[in-house]
């Protein structure tokens, strides 16, 4: 992908949810999450779009994405949105790093009480268990709804050692 393009494209972000890991932001009608995604990520999402269709269809991915410094800084858990699950001092800093990049269609944020009336998500969980070993992370904020169907979010995996990186 042409940086300069990608740059011109993200001057149109709207902020939509922050993570352990990336950033989701809104542009032009998709959902581009941005972050520490590792490459196993978006191959189980487009899995489970495929055999369950529970999953946001992949639109694209990237890794080591040449991204504006503002947008870095953002995505930066030191120095932008900073999720609970860390403390300032506990991240390093990515601002101007290359990060990987997951483009998907925009999806609502699910109606709860369908999340606890729907009961799809363990099936899932062990399918993606058993055929890519990786745990993946099932709680009500990682649920979205897309195309009147509740469907999941987030597909890297709980175990990874990627808050060694992070």
């Amino acid at each position: 992908a042409n940086p300069d393009v990608f740059a011109k494209l993200l001057r149109r972000r709207h902020l939509i949810s922050y993570g352990a890991f990336g950033v989701v932001y809104e542009v032009d009608g998709a959902a581009i999450k941005i972050g520490c995604i590792p490459d196993s990520e978006p191959v189980i999402q487009q899995w489970v779009c495929e055999q369950y269709e529970r999953a946001l269809p992949v639109w694209a991915f990237a890794s080591d994405v040449i991204l504006p410094k503002v947008v870095t800084h953002e995505v930066c858990p030191q120095h932008g949105f900073l999720s609970s699950l860390w403390t300032r001092t506990s991240v390093n800093c990515h601002c101007g790093e290359r990060l990987d990049a997951l483009a998907m269609p925009l999806a609502e944020r699910a109606d709860q009480r369908k999340v606890g009336e729907e009961d799809f998500s363990e099936k899932v969980y062990e399918a993606v268990l058993k055929k890519f070993q990786v745990s993946l992370d099932i709680h009500k904020g990682n649920f979205l709804e897309f195309n009147g169907k509740l469907t999941l979010c987030d597909f890297g995996d709980a175990n990874d050692k990627a808050v060694d990186y992070w």
